[in-house]
């Protein structure tokens, strides 16, 4: 009989890892935060190795930024890091498009297709955390449509970022059906194969996403000088 292989249980690292990486992207730990080692083992139940292990990774990965005078925290981009973020997003999923339009760009529409009438259902039942998540699998379609392994690798940091820029951006109604509109048209143009409308929709697409979560920086920022922000570091 076929026998199957025993699946390696995940180290207290990579459980660590995961765990402060979903609570940065969901929202539950707020960006610009201090992070406390001792506050983190104590919350997961684990010793301080594993979570400094997966504090480090997530400083390589853009997540955390540590200073040796103000400590650990989640990063807070200003307005000019934003911009390059933006920036950078446009230049990688425009190429990635490009290459789509000569290669999966059937596969790449059905998977579109199921991902946008997933949205169309969770806006429908005002899910607007399924929604988010969804958009980002909107977004990977395409990178991952370009069928080049670097180009994949080089976008997953890019992508968490923009996933915890989506859980605190997308929470206005009038947004998320402005988003979900974009999506509705990048799909037809994908289905219709018109390249040019679809690496141009996309860019404008993704410079209006651009707008919003900058407005909502400014927001955060005034919010927090008056004293209003959401302080989280208090849960860690």
């Amino acid at each position: 009989m076929a026998i199957e292989r025993i699946k390696r249980a995940p180290s207290l690292y990579e459980m660590a890892l995961q765990a402060i990486r979903t609570a940065i992207v969901d929202g539950t730990i707020e960006l610009g935060e201090h992070l406390s080692e001792a506050k983190l083992s104590a919350r997961f139940g684990i010793s301080k190795t594993p979570v400094r292990e997966a504090v480090q990774e997530l400083r390589r990965e853009g997540l955390v930024q540590i200073d040796p005078q103000s400590g650990t925290r989640v990063f807070m981009p200003t307005e000019h890091e934003l911009a390059d973020l933006f920036d950078m997003r446009i230049l990688m999923e425009k190429g990635a498009s490009q290459r789509l339009f000569n290669g999966r760009r059937d596969m790449t529409s059905r998977s579109m297709a199921a991902i946008v009438a997933n949205m169309e259902g969770r806006v429908a039942r005002e899910d607007y955390s399924g929604y988010r998540q969804l958009d980002s699998d909107f977004h990977k379609c395409i990178i991952s449509g370009s069928e080049n392994r670097l180009i994949e690798q080089a976008y997953e940091p890019l992508s968490t970022k923009i996933d915890a820029l989506r859980s605190r951006g997308l929470k206005s109604t009038h947004v998320v059906h402005k988003s979900l509109a974009f999506h509705m048209r990048l799909l037809r143009l994908l289905q219709d194969g018109d390249e040019a409308g679809f690496i141009n929709g996309l860019e404008m697409h993704i410079r209006n996403s651009h707008t919003d979560y900058l407005n909502w920086l400014i927001h955060a920022e005034e919010a927090k000088k008056s004293g209003k922000a959401d302080t989280i570091g208090s849960q860690q």
